[in-house]
This record gives C-alpha cells, sequence and structure tokens, in this order.
C-alpha cells in the first residue's frame, strides 16, 4: 500500500529548541554591539536615570562630631552638634558623604539649597570630595533680580569646587508667575520624578528661621498653605518684593532633607517642629518629612535644649 501521508505541522514545531533560540540570541548580540558602539547610551544622564532610594533606603550618616541623637516618632533624627561651627562642618560632611554615595549609585546628584549660614557651610567642602561635574544644584527659593542664593552659592562651594555653570539652574528674569512657571518646567525636565508628579532631589538643605520659616515658607502664608497640592514651585509678589520658592511638595518629596537649627532663640520652634506640638501651618519646619525617604534637623545643645527636657 502507499505510504501514508503525515498530516502538515506548523513550522515552529517543526523546529528544535536550539532553532528557536537562534533569532533571539541574535537579537541580543545586535543590541549589545549598538549599545558599546554608542558610549553615551551607558552613560548616566540626569534626565534618564530615575532617582534612587525612593523606598525608605536613603540615610543620613550621623556625623562625627554629634554629642547626641534624637530620634522622633515619625522617624526624624535631630542630631546634636556642640555649637553653630559643628553644624556647619556637619553639613560639608553630609554633604560629601551623600554626593558621593550618589554619584557612584547613579552618575549624578541632585542638591537644592536655599541662601543664608547652611549654603555659607558649604564653602568647607573639599573640591576632591566628589566629582563635582556630575552635581546639579537648584534654588529653594530666589529673590528675582538680586539673585543671593545663587551669589552664596558660587561664591561658597560652587567656583571653589569646580561645578559647571551650566549645572548650576539660576532662576530667570521676569514677573513671579512667568518666572515660577519657566523654573518648574526646568526642574521638572531635568530631574526625575515620583508617582506624583514632583521632581525628587537626591539632598535638599535648609536653613530654618525662628518662627520656623524654611526656604520662602512663612507660617501661615499663601504659600505654605499650598502644601499636598502637587505644587512645585510658587510664585510670590507681595509688597514690592518678587521671588519664587520650591513647595513643601518638593522638599517633602526628596530622598533626603537636612534642616538646620542654631541657638537658644530657636528651642522652641525645634521643639514644636519636632514633637508636632503646633497648630496648622505654624512651623513649617515641622512639615518637612521626607516621604520614603530622610530627614534629618543638625542642632546645636542650645537649640534642642527644650526638646531635650521631654
Amino acid at each position: 500500500p502507499p505510504p501514508r501521508r503525515r498530516r502538515d505541522r506548523p513550522l515552529w514545531t517543526a523546529l528544535s529548541p536550539l532553532a528557536m533560540m537562534r533569532p533571539i540570541v541574535l537579537l541580543a548580540t545586535l543590541l549589545c554591539a549598538s549599545a558599546f558602539s554608542h558610549p553615551s547610551a551607558l552613560r548616566p544622564s540626569l534626565r534618564a536615570t530615575p532617582t534612587l532610594r525612593l523606598s525608605g533606603g536613603a540615610a543620613i550618616p550621623q556625623p562625627s562630631g554629634t554629642v547626641s541623637r534624637h530620634t522622633t516618632p515619625d522617624g526624624r533624627e535631630a542630631y546634636v552638634l556642640a555649637d553653630s561651627d559643628a553644624i556647619s562642618a556637619a553639613v560639608a560632611e553630609s554633604v560629601a558623604a551623600i554626593g558621593a554615595e550618589c554619584i557612584a549609585a547613579q552618575g549624578s546628584f541632585t542638591i537644592c539649597v536655599p541662601g543664608g549660614s547652611i549654603v555659607k557651610a558649604l564653602s568647607k567642602l573639599s573640591p576632591d570630595a566628589m566629582d563635582f561635574s556630575k552635581v546639579h544644584v537648584f534654588f529653594a527659593n530666589e529673590r528675582i533680580g538680586e539673585y543671593k542664593c545663587y551669589k552664596t552659592a558660587v561664591e561658597s562651594f560652587v567656583d571653589k569646587c569646580g561645578i559647571p555653570h551650566a549645572n548650576v539652574h539660576k532662576v530667570g528674569e521676569g514677573e513671579p508667575a512667568d518666572v515660577a512657571a519657566a523654573y518648574e518646567a526646568e526642574m521638572l525636565t531635568c530631574v526625575s520624578k515620583n508617582d506624583k508628579g514632583i521632581p525628587v532631589m537626591d539632598l535638599v538643605l535648609l536653613g530654618t528661621g525662628e518662627d520656623g520659616h524654611v526656604g520662602s515658607l512663612h507660617p501661615g502664608s499663601d504659600e505654605v498653605k499650598e502644601s499636598g497640592k502637587g505644587k512645585v514651585i510658587l510664585p510670590i509678589d507681595k509688597g514690592g518684593k518678587k521671588s519664587i520658592a520650591a513647595s513643601m511638595d518638593v522638599f517633602c518629596s526628596a530622598s533626603r532633607c537636612i534642616l538646620s537649627a542654631a541657638g537658644a532663640g530657636r528651642a522652641g520652634m525645634v521643639k514644636a517642629a519636632l514633637s508636632g506640638t503646633f497648630d496648622e501651618w505654624t512651623i513649617p519646619a515641622g512639615l518637612v518629612k521626607c516621604e520614603g525617604g530622610a530627614t534629618a534637623w543638625l542642632c546645636d545643645e542650645e537649640s534642642i535644649a527644650e526638646f531635650a527636657k521631654k
């Protein structure tokens, strides 16, 4: 009898597992070759690389000069230093350690700074502390036209450490609403965002006032009352003073935030901020709590005195 014809089978069932793997291996080989022929594709990019440590892995190392340490129920740390000079040294030490870690892990380091003594403390940074060409500096607040925060940063650490001026994101000129919108767009373009669409800085530095203000967020102000509304940069046009301010949402979305407070005049504010015993909007510094990150206060023995009595 004639041989029985075998029923036609789909081509893929006739292929051996090895034959089926060949196209996948070939595609992987081509992709790797393409990447290595274009080294820029492998370089870490501030825009392309997602911000790390959003899941609670961030930490702020205890400064070497710490005299004592307090931890609040919500996880904020208060490191107590001997005096204001020791706080300044601790600020520089912390920035050096965190910056070097971020650059090693992700190829860049974003820092948001205000003006004042906490930024002047960065004059203690060593130019060898990290690869400063990978540092990007943003501003927590700025007076339009005066640019005190920008000038203080440049004089204190930018030029000394060799940070390219292109990496120092200066606030622009114009009316506050326009300037705020432009600066927000720049920040959102350059910095990775969280799932709320808020830029995530690797580190925010904030000084504190005796009244508890941080940046340009003052007690009871319209700006501090924008907290939790998903705002990024806020315009301020009051009393002939035109400025912009990063929102509380930006501060609380950072991977890390360090606040400084020195002197007996801040003791009452520090106690209220760390204990949480204040009326709504009256102590902006007490609202700074990094979500999924780390928040630390650098205090001296005078400013922590009332809180330490609890």
